[in-house]
């Protein structure tokens, strides 16, 4: 057993206290006009936002930023050795907000997606590339499958990058991280890939939190995947009393094993880059608000450490489990 990290695998149990859902660096996107807010391009920034986190006990994050969306992994690589912090990179691909009108991917099989993915998770992650995405190859390999739905949910296309995903899956035994669009379509994306053969435990669900419906989660919590939260300190769409409120539902209703954090930070959420919040929000002010509103030990634990643990390591694939 095993999770995959930038600098190599390491045993589950050297996680520790984890943030599973980041984006540590994003280069400008040739052909699409990404706000400032999500350019993250500062190499010494943000090694010094990971320290500001590690110094707080912080000891592995998940870089959420999949293949052709402006993800660096040689910087995440470089950024991991520098501050002792382990970093999960992703393959997959982002919603298409994240990509030119006539990007690979939309023209590509399911193979040829499938592909991509299983070479990322076990050779080696693709350098961004504004005009040829295949470019140059790294070492650093994916350690998730990141997969996104947008505004209209499982299109056609969005199928095709979703059957991918399983194929990647029962290949590699990579667990499987999806975005949700303000939470919608989660359950349309679990039917999906537990209907293809893809184990709950090896599926995040991400976003759940940023519009808070208690029923919509308990009903994916049933089905024995992960939800990841991350809207902690977005005060636009809610306030932290809010988030709380919502983990303390899900952990009185028996989910509490379930859950994963995460900042899901962008530039103007990061002190090194001119913020007043950054990546030790988390450690220095959230958990201590769920604390006071009576979370206990063991759950604080399976939240930021045993969660992370389970959710992020890799599963034997098809060949060694015998089904297929």
């Amino acid at each position: 057993m095993f999770i995959r990290t930038v600098t190599g695998d390491i045993k589950p149990k050297k996680l520790g206290f984890t943030h599973c859902h980041e984006h540590l660096f994003t280069y400008p996107i040739e052909g699409v006009d990404l706000p400032d807010r999500l350019i993250i391009d500062s190499c010494s920034r943000s090694r010094h936002e990971v320290r500001d986190f590690r110094r707080l006990g912080g000891k592995s994050i998940v870089d959420a930023q999949p293949f052709g969306a402006g993800r660096n992994a040689r910087f995440l690589r470089r950024l991991s050795r520098a501050t002792g912090v382990h970093v999960i990179g992703a393959t997959g691909l982002h919603k298409s907000y994240f990509y030119p009108k006539d990007f690979w991917a939309y023209t590509a099989s399911v193979d040829e997606i499938a592909g991509l993915f299983i070479s990322e998770v076990e050779e080696g992650m693709y350098e961004y590339d504004p005009f040829d995405p295949f470019k140059m190859r790294t070492d650093a390999r994916a350690g998730i499958i990141k997969i996104a739905t947008g505004d209209e949910g499982l299109t056609a296309y969005y199928e095709k990058v979703f059957e991918a995903a399983v194929r990647a899956h029962r290949k590699t035994g990579a667990p499987i991280m999806t975005h949700t669009e303000l939470s919608r379509f989660g359950q349309e994306q679990v039917e999906y890939l537990t209907g293809s053969g893809v184990p709950p435990g090896s599926i995040i669900v991400s976003h759940m939190d940023r519009a808070i419906d208690v029923e919509k989660n308990f009903r994916l919590a049933e089905r024995g995947v992960f939800l990841e939260y991350d809207t902690i300190a977005r005060f636009k769409y809610h306030a932290d009393e809010d988030e709380v409120a919502l983990i303390r539902e899900m952990v009185d209703g028996g989910f509490g094993e379930c859950i994963l954090l995460g900042m899901d930070v962008t530039r103007d959420r990061m002190k090194s880059y001119g913020a007043e919040i950054g990546l030790d929000y988390i450690a220095k002010t959230f958990i201590p608000m769920l604390r006071k509103a009576g979370i206990d030990h063991y759950y604080l634990d399976c939240i930021t450490n045993v969660n992370p643990r389970r959710a992020l390591t890799f599963v034997e694939d098809v060949e060694r489990r015998g089904d297929g």
